[in-house]
């Protein structure tokens, strides 16, 4: 098992994503006392250490030094996305991203499934704590020019494989938020309880 956990709580010119680094720093031990992953086989970035180029260099330098077909792969994500102003394309936001220049500073997600799609691992999971509304998690506009977002089809990533789960937040229309008692995103928050054991209804110690 491999996992590559992203949380980005700090931005350098977007509105803070609260908890996002305490979501990552959590799933991390998850990663390990619960899915197995070594040491080794964990790369976890943070704020400023989650900028676009490090981003890809763990992406396409340092998760095909790590996979195989025998590879289950884990992904975590907590932090910002925006969709383009026309609604068609969805991004991740690194550390440094421009909101005004997306394209340019930010990570398409279909792209990112199709890097990982390449690698052909035995399976994926992927956890994604963010919304494409435009609001942080403090409700906060990510960009001034921002309209609300209401799709209620997201056809954007395309034919997934049979063999990718993806766990999100929020659809597209709706916002993902923090929970300030806990200190975590609600999503980040209620999958870790899961994992813990609370979604383990028939105590199989299996979670489907």
């Amino acid at each position: 098992r491999v996992a590559l956990i992203i949380g980005i709580e700090k931005y350098e010119d977007s509105p803070v994503a609260s908890f996002a680094k305490n979501d990552a720093d959590f799933f991390y031990e998850y990663s390990r006392k619960v899915f197995g992953v070594s040491k080794s086989n964990t790369k976890l970035l943070r704020d400023e250490d989650a900028s676009e180029k490090e981003i890809l260099k763990a992406v396409k330098k340092w998760l095909p030094s790590r996979i195989n077909r025998n590879t289950e792969l884990i992904i975590f994500f907590a932090g910002h996305g925006l969709a383009s102003s026309d609604g068609k394309k969805f991004y991740i936001l690194p550390h440094e991203t421009d909101t005004d220049l997306l394209e340019d500073t930010a990570i398409s997600r279909s792209k990112l499934y199709e890097d990982i799609i390449k690698l052909k691992p035995k399976n994926v999971v992927m956890f994604m704590d963010t919304c494409f509304s435009g609001i942080s998690r403090d409700e906060k506009t990510l960009l001034a020019s921002a309209r609300p977002l209401q799709l209620l089809k997201d056809d954007s990533a395309g034919d997934m494989p049979s063999n990718f789960t993806i766990f999100s937040a929020s659809r597209i229309s709706q916002m993902s938020s923090g929970l300030k008692e806990a200190k975590h995103g609600i999503f980040s928050y209620y999958l870790m309880k899961g994992l813990e054991g609370k979604a383990d209804s028939n105590q199989d110690k299996k979670i489907t």
